[in-house]
């Protein structure tokens, strides 16, 4: 009996021992090692969530797992014509490049996509280490009592007074020369690439009746609130069709943002001043259509000659103080209104957020959203696209080529 309880303990154990051991080994690693999604330098994977992510300008994990494309947007050195316009539009005309103060600036950015249902998401970081929204305020000058605004156009390294902005082109069906050139297919001027001295634009337009381009622009200040991105077109120049002068145009739809302006006499002549202003507010840079609403925002009924501003309510005297001085100022006033996009104009969807070292932009937009003016995402098709950075700038702008989208598949 004891030889046989001795044997059958030997057995149970060996046992134990052989189930220990092969449960060891037969168990996954808990932790498994994160894939490597890759990178490129031409090409935006789109791959596919199981989950939608959150539009809150946030990385969460899922983005982990996509396809990043990394590259640089670098300003291009272009010749032009400026001319310096004061507020009554008269001025000196003097040869300057028209991306001058901004040339050779440089951005390395980071984007990813995905989509989920009849959504497709994009994640864009790039580097930025401000928050540009000082666009063009108002400021007081002292040496003529008037009220102006900040340059829209840089003419110096300090003085840009704009906001960030992003842009995308995708074509719509076939654009020519756009698979080669992507951005630059929609670039010219009256000899190219000088452009027209009066309003110091870049044109963009498409050369041939029919074509059209898909434009995507963030705006810092009037878009950012809403949280929209301004879905825009690029089409063949004719007035006919809606076109601006430059060939750009809005999709159908309402704008997000109007001028904070208005021309009121001072007992002497016409003069511009703000529109509405907040008393009291520091360091703000737009205004809302719910602070006009509730009152919060006041409008201006008068102006003197000093430049003392009325509203109902009380007056602003800027003068002797700091508060209103140009590019220092804390209480210089908002040149923008803002309110939501509405129709086609609001199709894309976006939440951005300053880290301090850099921007982390999420947004989204419909795969088809059934509009002629708005380019289909097919997952079976790969998309030629260009992409530009606007650091604190109008105009100038960092540029990336001949990139590529397609579906991961």
């Amino acid at each position: 009996m004891k030889i046989k309880y001795i044997l059958s303990t030997a057995i149970l154990g060996g046992a134990l021992l052989f189930s220990t051991s092969c449960n060891k080994d037969d168990d996954p690693d808990p932790t498994p090692a994160p894939v490597d999604p890759g990178s490129s330098t031409t090409e935006l994977l789109v791959g596919q969530f199981a989950d939608a992510p959150v539009l809150d300008g946030q990385i969460d994990d899922m983005w982990n797992s996509i396809q990043s494309l990394n590259g640089t947007t670098s300003v291009p050195s272009l010749a032009a014509r400026n001319t310096n316009l004061n507020s009554d539009g008269e001025g000196i005309e003097e040869s300057l490049g028209l991306f001058a103060p901004y040339s050779g600036e440089e951005n390395d950015f980071t984007m990813r996509a995905g989509y989920k249902g009849d959504y497709i998401y994009f994640l864009l970081e790039y580097v930025d280490g401000d928050d540009s929204k000082d666009r063009e305020s108002w400021y007081f000058d002292d040496s003529d009592q008037m009220w102006k605004t900040e340059h829209k156009y840089a003419n110096a390294n300090d003085d840009k007074f704009y906001e960030d902005k992003f842009a995308f082109l995708f074509p719509i069906g076939e654009v020519a020369g756009f698979s080669s050139s992507t951005c630059y297919a929609t670039c010219h001027g009256p000899s190219l690439p000088v452009v027209n001295a009066k309003d110091k634009h870049t044109r963009h337009y498409l050369t041939i009746d029919g074509q059209k381009v898909d434009m995507w622009h963030w705006k810092r200040v009037r878009g950012e609130y809403s949280g929209q991105v301004d879905d825009q077109l690029m089409i063949y120049d004719n007035a006919a069709e809606g076109s601006a002068a430059n060939g750009r145009t809005g999709d159908e739809g309402t704008s997000g943002y109007s001028g904070n302006s208005q021309t009121l006499n001072n007992g002497a002549a016409d003069v511009k001043v703000p529109l509405y202003i907040i008393p009291e507010a520091s360091d703000y840079y737009w205004i809302t259509q719910d602070d006009i609403s509730d009152g919060t925002a006041k409008m201006i009924t008068a102006v003197d000659e000093m430049g003392v501003l009325s509203f109902d309510g009380g007056t602003i005297n800027p003068n002797g103080s700091n508060d209103y001085a140009q590019g220092s100022g804390s209480k210089r006033f908002p040149s923008v209104t803002i309110k939501p996009f509405t129709g086609s104009k609001a199709d894309i969807d976006i939440v951005a957020n300053h880290t301090g070292t850099g921007w982390v932009c999420e947004f989204r937009r419909k795969l088809n959203t059934g509009n002629d003016d708005d380019v289909v995402f097919d997952i079976a098709e790969e998309l030629d696209f260009g992409f530009a950075i606007f650091n604190n700038a109008a105009i100038a702008h960092g540029i990336k080529t001949n990139l590529k989208l397609k579906f991961a598949q």
